[in-house]
């Protein structure tokens, strides 16, 4: 097989056969065993050579990993047990991401490359994510499923994103069976939505619901859990307590849940999401599993579930009416409320209900997260907010640009060598400074440094900077930005061209490509949240030069993003002031050329240069 053969002579590989045989009846366990087998088109198809397995550990593992390349002579090249290796990717407040990773050997133009890899699921697992798209070209798919013999549950399969989903339904012949072929690509771009969002995926599940209609589905449901909640979340006397304690008489509602919200965060230890859902290995663990809001209370730790459920019952304590709102995290996939199944939930938030019936979320079990924010993936979602009676979905609100803020101050001196000596003052808020605590909060304080001296020598390759002279501050504390304060110099940064000196004031700004360098766009834009950033860079004339001429003023406005930049003289310095917001999370394909534009104006502008002479 050829480029050419699968219409795209621009490819760089395809992947000639996948195959999974899913076993659910097997007495080991249940696990999908999969084959993989790539072609290799031309040198750019390397990067393909270069293997993550990723998976969520609280869904299973992956084991059983091997891997060769056929050379274009025959010959093979066996991956080493020894060079695949076990890697954590990310861990978030409901679920720790790993990887198995590994670099096949001896890739070139016209190998092909297997590899084969087991995932084993936990003990009575019910649903099961399958691939039937991926960024490479598909010839030839095939899943073979047993399931269980004997439950007595329905097998069920949806698939989702696919403009045909005819094309990929199981046929029954003692096992289920999916075959497909001449599967496009998916397109990878930066900045895209959740990849279960875009690509084609199905999901085969046992269930015992009867229920088809979704809003008759979705009240039951909510029903149910109300009920689980309330009962998980009574205030028991230890609540009751410590409510009595922190609260006073006369405190009106909003300040009782400021008191509360301060104590779960302060004063339960949050122990991030618990791996095992198997009881044996719970049992191992240093921490027990809490069952109710009072055993978290007593005990004085929980997992992020187990402290907003405290979090509830101390408002109910407080006599205020609060609930558990369960949410689909955005940053992994989108709720879809046609859907009638409730695996599709995977976070909570808590939710307090006012006296003109208003709605105010809370997220409580995510660390150092502020009042009146959620995590980022927790905002702008669809929260089912669990209700004895009604069906109630609530769009959970967003944090606005000017609260997720990276402000900086830059004191900024150039010589007539070249060379830059610059002292740096940032204040991070918001969403950027949520992410930031819970990246390094419990990182070594030498690897915090690191964390803020990487994106400097990120885009000043040449810049010198001492790791041990940059000081941080406010880590642990949300209510304050995070603070940090460093100082670098940067040789041969200044331009010299002649009689004149050349400086580009945005030192910090990427000088490269533009954010949204493709000319065209397959998928919607897709930032996390919305976000700002302010710079104030004070530059001190350079010995025996004057300014010669400062850049135009630049303002760009598309409603949803703003940008702007001014350079004012103040005395013997230059003040440049630089400023961009984009208040908005998704722009669509069709406006795409409009918020490129955008980018590139904004980035022609930071690229701008003042012009000393002597």
């Amino acid at each position: 097989m050829t480029a050419a053969d699968i219409g795209d002579p621009e490819a760089d590989a395809a992947i000639l056969f996948r195959e999974g045989e899913l076993n659910d009846n097997d007495p080991e366990g249940t696990s999908l065993k999969v084959y993989i087998r790539i072609k290799i088109f031309n040198d750019r198809g390397r990067r393909y050579g270069d293997v993550q397995l990723p998976y969520k550990v609280e869904l299973g593992k992956i084991n059983d990993v091997s891997a060769r390349t056929i050379r274009p002579d025959g010959s093979i090249v066996v991956v080493d047990g020894r060079d695949i290796f076990d890697r954590l990717l990310y861990k978030t407040t409901h679920g720790i991401h790993r990887a198995k990773v590994f670099s096949m050997p001896a890739v070139e133009a016209g190998s092909i490359i297997e590899y084969r890899y087991r995932q084993t699921y936990p003990q009575g697992f019910r649903y099961f994510a399958l691939d039937l798209q991926s960024e490479l070209f598909t010839r030839e798919i095939h899943y073979q499923i047993q399931p269980q013999a004997a439950s007595r549950l329905d097998v069920r399969w949806v698939t989702f994103n696919a403009k045909d989903a005819r094309k990929f339904a199981p046929t029954w012949d003692g096992t289920y069976d999916i075959k497909a072929r001449d599967i496009p690509a998916f397109r990878r771009e930066p900045l895209m939505p959740p990849e279960l969002t875009v690509k084609i995926w199905g999901w085969l599940y046992y269930s015992d619901e009867i229920e088809t209609n979704p809003d008759k589905y979705w009240r039951g449901y909510s029903q149910r859990m109300y009920e689980r909640a309330k009962s998980e979340t009574n205030p028991s006397r230890a609540i009751k307590r410590v409510v009595e304690t922190i609260t006073l008489s006369g405190d009106k509602p909003q300040e009782k849940v400021s008191r509360i919200y301060d104590y779960v965060q302060n004063e339960i230890r949050n122990i991030g999401f618990r791996e095992s859902r198997d009881a044996e290995v719970e049992e191992a663990r240093e921490f027990k599993r809490n069952n109710n809001a009072d055993e978290t209370i007593r005990r004085r730790y929980g997992t992020p579930r187990e402290i907003n459920r405290l979090f509830v019952a101390m408002l109910r304590a407080a006599g205020l009416d609060a609930r558990v709102a369960e949410v689909t995290t955005r940053d992994e996939n989108f709720f879809h409320r046609s859907f009638p199944d409730s695996f599709q939930l995977n976070g909570e938030v808590a939710a307090v209900i006012g006296g003109d019936n208003s709605i105010q979320f809370y997220d409580p079990g995510t660390p150092f997260c502020p009042p009146g924010m959620l995590s980022w993936e927790k905002e702008a979602v669809t929260a089912l907010v669990l209700d004895r009676r009604d069906l109630r979905f609530v769009d959970t609100p967003v944090t606005e640009a000017a609260r997720s803020r990276l402000d900086r101050r830059l004191q900024v001196k150039p010589f007539a060598d070249g060379r830059l000596d610059v002292r740096v003052e940032s204040k991070v808020s918001g969403q950027q400074a949520l992410e930031l605590r819970n990246e390094v909060v419990d990182l070594l304080p030498a690897a915090q440094r690191k964390r803020f001296a990487d994106p400097v020598r990120a885009l000043l390759p040449a810049a010198q900077i001492d790791e041990a002279s940059i000081h941080i501050s406010n880590l642990t504390s949300r209510a304050s930005p995070v603070e940090a304060s460093y100082s670098f110099s940067v040789p041969q940064f200044v331009s010299p061209t002649g009689s004149r000196l050349l400086l580009r004031p945005a030192l910090l700004s990427h000088p490269g490509e533009s954010r949204f360098a493709a000319s065209r766009r397959s998928n919607n834009i897709y930032f996390p949240y919305p976000w700002s950033e302010s710079d104030r860079i004070s530059i001190e004339l350079p010995e025996g030069y004057e300014v010669e001429q400062l850049p135009e003023p630049v303002e760009i406005d598309i409603g949803a993003a703003r940008y702007s930049a001014v350079f004012t003289r103040d005395g013997r310095r230059v003040i440049y002031e630089r400023r961009l917001e984009v208040n908005a999370i998704t722009f669509t394909v069709d406006q795409y050329p409009t918020i490129k534009a955008f980018f590139d104006r904004a980035h022609q502008a930071d690229n701008a240069v003042i012009s000393y002479k002597q």
